[in-house]
């Protein structure tokens, strides 16, 4: 979305526009350079943005929003990815595998992904409390 299409927009009609109303799932992705080259984790990161978008078409209505970043500290076996509130973390996630990823948080995750190496929803305790 064109940063010219929020002017003069309230941060709620921005958070409509990009669908926050109906987000179940934010997914951020690191994009590098420490745990994987950053073209690999650019390339991940186009691969999440056109899969989400071959979902859902209209921006407004997407249940899943995403997000680049340039580190979630988990620096190998990258690029790392983790979807909240679900807690998943996920390593190499790669342009090959992204739109898998997707597609199982969409399908609610219920069972463990290949890819995932921890998991810890928003809310649960943590196992030392």
């Amino acid at each position: 979305m064109a940063k010219e299409e929020y002017a003069g927009k309230t941060l709620k009609e921005i958070g409509d526009l990009v669908g926050l109303p109906h987000t179940k799932t934010h997914l951020f992705i690191c994009t590098g350079p420490d745990c994987a080259p950053e073209e690999k984790g650019m390339a991940a990161w186009n691969a999440i943005k056109r899969t989400v978008k071959e979902l859902c078409p209209d921006l407004k209505e997407a249940t899943m929003y995403r997000t680049k970043v340039g580190c979630l500290r988990i620096c190998k076996q990258g690029p790392i990815a983790v979807a909240y509130p679900q807690g998943i973390w996920f390593h190499s996630v790669t342009e090959e595998n992204a739109a898998e990823v997707v597609t199982f948080l969409q399908r609610g995750a219920v069972d463990t992904h290949p890819l995932e190496f921890a998991r810890r929803p928003l809310g649960t305790p943590a196992e030392d409390e």
